[in-house]
């Protein structure tokens, strides 16, 4: 098997976020953490039986909070991955941090283990809008974690920020940017907030107690952060991202390029060998499965050819720079001007798509109503 991204969900966190629908699990005892623990390691070594000592093309701990865990409780995770894994030196391993929990003594902890990447929770410099969002940090940690991870030697820190809060003006986002950039992250997502209907916020807005952002003022925020950021300096590669040279996230780019990537944890999901899986997200379930020496799969689903093409569409869409035409050809043994004439033609002429001797890539309507285009491709 060719090396593959490995993605590690640790669903543990101080307080779960208003707007938060991922699977995670607040204020959790050390007990609890050790169950998953041991049963994420026999996950691991399951798929080690399974499928021989797999070569990592990335590592990413995601959460929930991975930090989260204690040093002893990391160490034992890192030691499982290494036992079981090929990780060369030097591939991209990012670890999931919330401002304001973390120290010294771990965020040296997780560079000496050879993690080399951050993807920091920032989401706002206000402390008005972090409230309303449930976050426990204040935007002083968010500054704080920066200075530790650098004085740690971290050179590659992801900032995550938020726009359409409630209330939020686009001189607010503005200044949100201004501050972001005075910390010189890599990276940065840049993501609207989404209402998901069974969280607080989703409880809150279908009871008409708050309005979300209007369309035209989320437009106008996504269109300030994209000229902010190119202008200093930083190249927007997807939907949601922006890095400087060389900066770009490389296992989340596995995703975008519909690569195989290995899934481990409560409710992650992978894509190994056309197949597509869900793992079982209640801990009880994860538990039972992993005990019985099963794989603790939910659901699944073979990709046939006709499905994996759709998927290299409306996946590789989110890059900015589009779909190469002759890697399409190399995966799929057809051109993809002749296999989707109708559908580019029809979206070429809406002004959603646009073409060119080597890619085909959304326009700047196009990003904006994307949703619309993938949906010519499912």
């Amino acid at each position: 098997m060719k090396s593959i991204g490995i993605y590690i969900h640790l669903p543990f966190c101080q307080q779960k976020c208003y707007y938060c629908d991922y699977l995670s699990y607040a204020n959790c005892k050390e007990a609890e953490v050790e169950a998953y623990l041991w049963a994420l390691v026999r996950e691991i070594k399951l798929y080690r039986q399974l499928l021989g000592r797999i070569k990592a093309k990335s590592v990413y701990l995601g959460g929930g909070t991975p930090t989260y865990l204690t040093i002893e409780q990391l160490t034992k995770l890192f030691n499982s991955l290494e036992e079981n894994f090929d990780l060369p030196k030097g591939i991209e391993i990012t670890v999931e941090v919330n401002p304001g929990f973390i120290n010294k003594e771990k965020v040296s902890f997780l560079f000496a283990q050879g993690c080399n990447r951050l993807s920091i929770g920032g989401q706002s410099f206000r402390a008005r809008d972090l409230k309303i969002l449930g976050r426990l940090h204040s935007p002083k940690d968010i500054e704080q974690t920066f200075e530790l991870a650098r004085w740690a030697g971290f050179t590659n820190l992801s900032l995550d920020l938020m726009y359409g809060l409630p209330g939020q003006s686009l001189a607010q986002w503005s200044e949100n940017l201004r501050l972001a950039l005075k910390l010189k992250p890599e990276h940065l997502a840049v993501y609207q907030l989404k209402i998901e209907p069974d969280t607080p916020f989703g409880r809150l807005w279908a009871r008409g107690l708050w309005e979300a952002c209007t369309d035209e003022l989320a437009v106008l925020m996504y269109e300030k952060a994209k000229h902010f950021l190119v202008e200093h300096g930083y190249r927007h590669y997807e939907i949601s991202s922006y890095a400087l040279l060389g900066k770009a996230a490389k296992h989340n780019s596995l995703y975008w390029l519909n690569e195989p990537y290995l899934g481990l944890g409560a409710g992650a999901a992978g894509f190994l060998k056309q197949r597509r899986y869900l793992n079982q997200a209640k801990l009880k379930d994860y538990y039972a499965f992993l005990e019985k020496g099963k794989l603790p799969l939910a659901e699944w689903e073979e990709i046939n050819e006709e499905l994996a093409r759709a998927e290299t569409m409306f996946l590789g869409l989110r890059l900015l720079k589009g779909i190469a035409k002759d890697t399409f050809i190399k995966k799929h043994r057809v051109r993809l001007e002749d296999h989707y004439a109708v559908e580019i033609s029809k979206l070429k002429k809406q002004g959603l798509l646009k073409e060119t001797a080597t890619h085909l890539a959304l326009t700047e309507k196009g990003i904006r109503l994307a949703n619309l285009v993938w949906l010519e491709f499912l």
